[in-house]
């Protein structure tokens, strides 16, 4: 006969009848936490598709007119808009973004007077030598360099908004700055750009569903699901183990 006050316990092993609803409870609580969890990913995975953003849309609709032979009917400020959208992704790699780097400089350089060029292409030179430099300093030198760059980057950006669009305010900017090279293809069309499209698709396609695009209090749903619903969903089933333990505990006449 089991003894009222016997309840020690063992989860693979339950050594009395106490033990095993108490066995039962937890891996049903786990049943639920697991089907919240993971049972969400997968439904995720299975209705998602493959969405475009904007910027992708507008680089394919102008990049039929490069390969085409028709370059001089492109948009390339709609082209130089969609490379800065990629250029600014923190998650793209560094050979892309070294092919990205020429890519805008190739458009920018296009966009920009021929009478400029040589001022542009000065300023361009000097700020890719303070980048260079700018590496191996520290303390106030590196401080005085930092904002050496970021004068000469406001005056290159000066120069170049009534051709690209971009003042010294827009968030494209340093970006921009920080992307021209001295050094560039002299056409969209050149071999060394042929990974270009692919790149922009890579990164400026995501997988989405009407769970990541519906809103619920304010996030997508997908978000406040696994950042908020899951935090509260562990914190009820802790409380809901407690009290059927409790209870049990009270029912079995069991003293704690």
């Amino acid at each position: 006969m089991e003894s009222s006050d016997q309840y020690n316990f063992s989860i693979f092993s339950p050594r009395n009848k106490h033990g095993r609803k108490n066995r039962n409870v937890i891996f049903s609580m786990l049943a639920i936490w697991a089907v919240a969890v993971f049972g969400f990913q997968f439904l995720l995975r299975a209705i998602e598709k493959p969405t475009p953003e904007k910027a992708l849309t507008v680089f394919e609709s102008e990049w039929p007119a490069v390969t085409g032979g028709n370059e001089e009917m492109a948009d390339y400020q709609a082209i130089l808009t969609s490379l800065l959208m990629v250029k600014g992704k923190n998650t793209v790699a560094t050979g892309d973004q070294q092919l990205l780097s020429e890519a805008i400089s190739t458009v920018t350089f296009r966009m920009v007077p021929k009478s400029l060029n040589t001022q542009v292409m000065e300023k361009v030179a000097a700020l890719e030598l303070m980048h260079a430099d700018i590496a191996a300093l520290k303390g106030q030198e590196y401080m005085d360099l930092k904002f050496r760059i970021q004068d000469a980057s406001s005056g290159l950006i000066g120069m170049l908004e009534p051709y690209t669009g971009y003042g010294t305010t827009s968030l494209e900017a340093p970006i921009l700055a920080a992307s021209l090279r001295k050094d560039y293809p002299a056409s969209l069309t050149e071999a060394s750009l042929s990974r270009l499209p692919d790149i922009m698709k890579l990164y400026l396609t995501h997988n989405q569903s009407v769970l990541t695009d519906t809103k619920f209090l304010g996030f997508p749903f997908h978000y406040f699901y696994t950042a908020v619903f899951l935090l509260v969903l562990f914190v009820v089933l802790c409380i809901v183990y407690n009290r059927l333990i409790e209870w049990r505990l009270n029912r079995e006449g069991i003293v704690e």
